[in-house]
């Protein structure tokens, strides 16, 4: 079947004016540089973020321990917890109330606590009790540290047994029932290791009480970020931004005037977030309200003018769209809210380290999980600050009062 000419030369000029537009499309596409990047440089990320940084693998979990016995049992105990390469002892506090405010504060993930009769409870084979108290907030973790402390307690067993020539009804001697009175000989357990381990504020390891207070640091930087970056590029786009250059009012002025609606919309999301959580998923709030109030204030302020630098740094809303997109990819990623903080190797922790909702994560968590407040988390309050400084720093220099 062959082709009518006048069809086939419409044909031809339909394919060539298709073949044109993208021809000039493809040049306007390697004109803008930051375009360009973005659709080289994301996958990498990517790929780099997941096949690196993303890591399952819980290790040198930060771990307080409390030894009140001080003998060589207690000492040799403690060498074979590191050896596990789970538990990673900073702390050796005198007291169990101690650790369990180092808990409290969030400096250190498990407590470990050693009774002061280990060695004459082991020699005596009566069994060794250890209790592990460890932050369930994040319950990967929590279930990690129950495996490997259940993995440890099983090889101390057996390496008891094996000392004690493995014979069960020579070794160990089952309870019988006393029917004299007198002097009887304590028993000895066929455990000489026990591991008593103890979740604390998510005993039930429930995912919602994970994730929830995480996710409102989530939904800040997302609607905050993106709000206040497309709010002056589409001005420029719609030309309204000429008005605002004919006016007596200063660049600073400015900025504070268009970012305060958007720190009342922020404040509102947070209630609204907390609310839900606290009537559908039954999150507890256990700290106080003004401080995650103050919090909230800090992380919104910071997103805020991060996005007032990259609406001051785009040409158009697509730009400024891959910008956020761009800083949220991993904020997501490397704070700990999909993945625990501690299985991520050192380069990928120093990085989440940089991202300020890593730090609103651990405040949000620490008062509405922990009832901690504000000035047990002076570390993760002073990042806050000290990021908003240098983002409105930055704007103030970079946003300019006038077209081009």
């Amino acid at each position: 079947m062959t082709i009518p000419k006048k069809a086939s030369e419409r044909l031809r000029r339909r394919w060539g004016r298709i073949a044109t537009v993208a021809r000039k499309e493809l040049r306007q596409l390697m004109r803008d540089t930051l375009t360009l990047g973005f659709v080289a440089f994301v996958p990498v990320v990517q790929l780099l973020l997941f096949g690196y940084a993303i890591n399952q693998d819980i290790r040198h979990v930060e771990t307080a321990l409390v030894d009140q016995s001080n003998t060589e049992i207690s000492r040799r105990l403690a060498g074979e917890l590191v050896a596990t390469q789970t538990f990673d002892i900073r702390f050796q506090p005198t007291t169990e109330a101690e650790a369990l405010k180092l808990l409290q504060e969030g400096e250190v993930k498990v407590v470990v606590v050693v009774p002061h009769d280990l060695a004459r409870s082991y020699y005596r084979g009566r069994g060794a009790e250890i209790s592990v108290r460890v932050d369930a907030t994040d319950p990967t973790l929590a279930r990690a540290v129950r495996a490997s402390a259940n993995g440890l307690v099983d090889h101390l067993n057996r390496r008891s047994q094996v000392f004690m020539g493995g014979q069960e009804d020579g070794a160990y001697r089952a309870p019988r029932r006393r029917r004299t009175f007198g002097v009887e000989s304590e028993l000895i357990h066929s455990q000489q290791w026990r591991f008593s381990v103890l979740t604390y504020y998510n005993p039930e390891l429930r995912t919602p009480v994970f994730v929830v207070p995480a996710l409102l640091g989530v939904i800040l930087t997302t609607t905050m970020l993106l709000m206040t970056a497309l709010s002056l590029v589409r001005e420029r786009e719609r030309g309204t931004f000429e008005f605002l250059i004919g006016t007596p009012v200063h660049r600073f002025e400015l900025m504070v005037g268009k970012l305060s609606p958007y720190v009342g919309i922020g404040l509102l999301q947070v209630a609204v977030v907390l609310v839900t959580g606290l009537l559908l998923f039954r999150v507890p709030v256990v700290g106080s309200l003004l401080h995650m109030s103050v919090a909230s204030l800090l992380f919104i302020g910071a997103n805020l003018t991060l996005g007032l630098v990259i609406s001051s740094v785009t040409r158009n809303q697509l730009q400024a769209t891959q910008m956020c997109f761009f800083f949220f990819l991993p904020s997501v990623l490397l704070s700990g809210f999909m993945f625990p903080f501690e299985a991520m190797p050192a380069p990928a922790q120093w990085l989440g380290q940089l991202l300020p909702l890593t730090h609103f994560i651990r405040i949000a968590r620490g008062i509405l999980l922990r009832g901690s407040g504000l000035g047990d988390h002076l570390l993760e309050v002073g990042a806050l600050l000290l990021f908003l400084l240098v983002t409105l720093a930055l704007a103030t220099r970079l946003f300019k009062k006038e077209l081009g």
